[in-house]
C-alpha cells in the first residue's frame, strides 16, 4: 500500500537524494511512500515496474498533467511539452510479475530477465552506448546456447540481440516510454525517452525547497520546531505565512514570540 508524500516523507526523501545518481533517487522517493518494501526490494523491481510506482505516485502527489521541457537537438530551441499520466497503464504493469524467460529465435535459445534499477545505476559508468548497451546485455543473459553450446553475450548477432530487447519492452512495457516531439521552430521530428523518476524528482525537490523556506520563515516568526510546522496542513501553514506581515518580524528582548 502506498503512503501518501507528506511534507515529512517529501524532505526525508529529497534529504536521502541529494547525493544520489537518478536511481537512487528514484528509490529514494518509492522508500519514502512504501516503507514496507526493503531497498533491495525496491531496486530489483523491474524498471517498468519501479517507473509505474513512480507514475502513481506523482499522480497522488501533483496529478496525472505533466510539463516538461526539451532542447531541440537540430536548432537547440527549447521546447515545452504535456503529457498525461493517464495513458499509461500503470495498474496491468503492477499486477503481474515478470519472471526469468526463455526466448528462441534464429536458433538460439536465450534465458534473460529484464532489467532493474540495480542495472541501470551500474551501467551508468560507461559513457559510451554501445559499451553499456552490451554490458547491460550481458548482466541481463542468463544463459544463450546454440546448437547446444553456450554463447557469451558479446557473440550474439545484432539481429538475435534487436529481437530480445523488443521481447524485454514486451514484458515490461513501461520501461521504455519514448515520445514523439516535433520543434515549433524548424519542423524537426524526433523521439525522446520520458524519465519519469526524474521529472518526479525535480518537482519534489523544488516542493521540497520551498517547504523549508516556509519552516524558517514559521520558526523565525513565531518560534515553532520543525517537526511543529511540518505537522500542520498546507492549508494552515499557509494563512500562518500570510499573518507575517502583521507580526514583529523579531521578538522584543525579553518576550517571546507570539503564537497564534
Amino acid at each position: 500500500m502506498m503512503h501518501p508524500l507528506t511534507a515529512r516523507r517529501a524532505l526525508d526523501a529529497w534529504e536521502r537524494g541529494q547525493r544520489s545518481d537518478p536511481q537512487g533517487r528514484a528509490l529514494a522517493l518509492l522508500s519514502a511512500v512504501l516503507p514496507e518494501m526493503s531497498r533491495e526490494q525496491l531496486a530489483r523491481l523491474p524498471v517498468g515496474q519501479r517507473d509505474a510506482l513512480l507514475m502513481r505516485l506523482r499522480e497522488r502527489t501533483f496529478g496525472t498533467q505533466i510539463k516538461g521541457f526539451a532542447l531541440c537537438p537540430k536548432c537547440g530551441v527549447r521546447l515545452e511539452f504535456g503529457l498525461d499520466l493517464k495513458n499509461y497503464d500503470v495498474t496491468r504493469s503492477l499486477e503481474h510479475k515478470i519472471p526469468p524467460e526463455v526466448l528462441a529465435v534464429d536458433g538460439y535459445e536465450i534465458r534473460f530477465r529484464v532489467p532493474d534499477s540495480i542495472d541501470l545505476a551500474y551501467i551508468a559508468q560507461f559513457p559510451d552506448v554501445g559499451t553499456a548497451r552490451l554490458v547491460l546485455l550481458g548482466r541481463c543473459l542468463l544463459a544463450a546456447r546454440k546448437d547446444g553450446h553456450p554463447v557469451a553475450a558479446h557473440e550474439l548477432p545484432e539481429p538475435v540481440i534487436e529481437k530480445l530487447g523488443e521481447r524485454m519492452e514486451q514484458l515490461d512495457p513501461l520501461s521504455y516510454l519514448s515520445l514523439s516531439i516535433e520543434c515549433a521552430r524548424c519542423n524537426h521530428q524526433w523521439l525522446s525517452l520520458m524519465d519519469i523518476g526524474s521529472l518526479l524528482w525535480q518537482e519534489v525537490a523544488r516542493s521540497a525547497e520551498r517547504l523549508l523556506g516556509d519552516v524558517h520563515t514559521l520558526a523565525i516568526s513565531y518560534g515553532w520546531s520543525e517537526a511543529e510546522i511540518l505537522a500542520m496542513s498546507e492549508a494552515r501553514r499557509r494563512f500562518y505565512l500570510e499573518q507575517i506581515p502583521q507580526q514583529p518580524a523579531v521578538a522584543a528582548p525579553g518576550k517571546e514570540r507570539r503564537r497564534p
